[in-house]
């Protein structure tokens, strides 16, 4: 048989009895949830009470300002679908850039797919612009300020 190194009983270990007070606590935690439901209760009586008077206190809308009232709010709004949005407008700058178009019929500017753009300047080179026309002023000499 094993024997012990302690004994059973250490009459110098104990706790204090006159410390915590557990019946103490546990009435003082039933209290305050009592607390807690009551003061919930009298706010839901408080508001409701508060909300039927007003209902009653206020006018009620006239159907004509009803049927006039405008469905949407005000500009700007909100994006209900951002996603959407995004893929429309991606899909509206490839039709841009990528498919053949007038800017201007009635001076012959057309817009070129971005492929065929580069190709043509591959072959042909940068267009070589005219130096703007000198200006007098352009011609004065700058002086030396002192």
């Amino acid at each position: 048989m094993k024997q012990s190194t302690e004994p059973d009983n250490n009459p110098t270990v104990s706790h204090e009895h006159t410390d915590a007070d557990s019946r103490s606590i546990t009435q003082f935690g039933i209290g305050l949830t009592f607390l807690l439901i009551v003061s919930q209760l009298v706010l839901w009586w408080v508001f409701s009470s508060l909300s039927q008077r007003e209902q009653k206190l206020s006018p009620p809308v006239p159907a004509i300002i009803r049927t006039q009232a405008p469905k949407e709010p005000p500009e700007p709004r909100l994006q209900p679908n951002p996603q959407s949005d995004m893929r429309k407008m991606l899909q509206e700058e490839d039709q841009v850039l990528n498919q053949y178009g007038w800017v201007d019929p009635d001076r012959g500017i057309v817009r070129l797919p971005i492929d065929r753009a580069l190709d043509i300047v591959a072959q042909k080179g940068l267009p070589q612009f005219k130096a703007a026309a000198e200006t007098p002023a352009s011609k004065a000499k700058p002086t030396a300020s002192r």
